[in-house]
C-alpha cells in the first residue's frame, strides 16, 4: 500500500523562531525532524510518497502543492495502489501502533476512513495542548490526520474538494457546495449535541464528495496532535524532557 506524506506546510513566523525551520517537516523533536519521525512510523506498513519536505533516502518526494488540494493532488498521482493512506507530516508522537489500529478499524467498502479522536483522550495524553474539537452525539472528538482512502473513488473526487477549498473562506459559497443542511446541523449541533449523531455527519460528507465515508474513532491520541504552533512545540518539548 502506498502511504501519502503531506510535508510541504511552511512553518509560521512564531514556529520558524522557535525552531530555526523554514518547514514544518524540518521542526526537530528528540534528535529527529518530523519527516523522519512519520517516515520511520509509515515504513513498515507501505510504500512512502513524500509531498513536498525534504529528501530522505529510499523514499519517493514529488513536489508539494500551493495549497492542500494542490498536495493531495500531486501525491495522489503518484499512488499505484488500490487504497492509499494519507498522514500529515507535524505528528511528533506517531507510531506503527497507532496507524495500524487505525488501519485495522477503518470499513474496507468506505471511500474515505478518517480517524477522530475523543477529546478526553487528548487531554490525558497531551494535557494543556488546545485543539478544536466538534460536538457529536456519541461524545467531543478532534479531527486525526490520518485518512485511509479509495484511490480511485478519491481521485473523482478531487474537483469537488477542490471546488469547496477555493470557496472556504465564503460561507454562503461553500454551504451551497457541501449542502445547507449538513452545515446547519453542524451548527445546531454544537449546542445541543444530541442533534447531530456521527451517522449522520458521515452521510453529509459522504454526499458532498460522493463517495462513502466512515469516521473511525481511535484510542491513540499521538494520531491526532499535531504540532503548528509555537506553543504547541515548547509543550511537546516538555513532555519529552518530563518523559527523559
Amino acid at each position: 500500500m502506498d502511504i501519502v506524506v503531506l510535508a510541504g506546510g511552511k512553518c509560521n513566523p512564531e514556529l520558524r523562531d522557535a525552531t530555526g525551520a523554514e518547514f514544518r517537516a524540518d521542526v526537530p523533536i528528540g534528535g529527529k525532524t518530523l519527516a523522519q519521525i512519520v517516515i520511520g512510523a509509515v515504513r513498515p506498513l507501505g510504500t512512502p510518497v513524500l509531498v513536498g519536505g525534504p529528501s530522505i533516502e529510499g523514499v519517493r518526494r514529488v513536489q508539494g502543492g500551493d495549497n492542500f488540494c494542490d498536495s493531495l493532488s500531486n501525491g495522489l498521482n503518484q499512488v499505484q495502489s488500490e487504497k492509499f493512506l494519507l498522514v500529515t507530516v507535524d505528528l511528533p508522537s506517531l507510531t506503527t501502533t497507532a496507524l495500524q489500529d487505525f488501519i485495522d478499524n477503518c470499513d474496507p467498502k468506505a471511500g474515505l476512513n478518517y480517524a477522530i479522536v475523543e477529546k478526553a483522550a487528548c487531554e490525558k495524553a497531551f494535557p494543556g495542548m488546545k485543539r478544536t474539537t466538534l460536538k457529536l452525539r456519541e461524545g467531543e472528538f478532534t479531527g486525526g490526520n490520518v485518512a485511509l482512502m479509495d484511490t480511485a473513488m478519491m481521485r473523482r473526487a478531487m474537483p469537488v474538494m477542490q471546488r469547496a477549498y477555493d470557496q472556504r473562506k465564503k460561507p454562503l459559497n461553500l454551504a451551497m457546495i457541501v449542502g445547507f443542511g449538513i452545515l446547519a446541523r453542524v451548527v445546531v449541533g454544537q449546542a445541543v449535541p444530541a442533534l447531530l449523531p456521527l451517522a449522520a455527519l458521515e452521510r453529509g460528507v459522504g454526499r458532498f464528495l460522493g463517495v462513502p465515508v466512515h469516521a473511525v474513532p481511535s484510542k491513540f491520541a499521538e494520531i491526532a496532535a499535531d504540532l503548528d504552533s509555537a506553543d504547541q512545540y515548547k509543550a511537546f518539548m516538555a513532555l519529552q524532557n518530563a518523559a527523559n
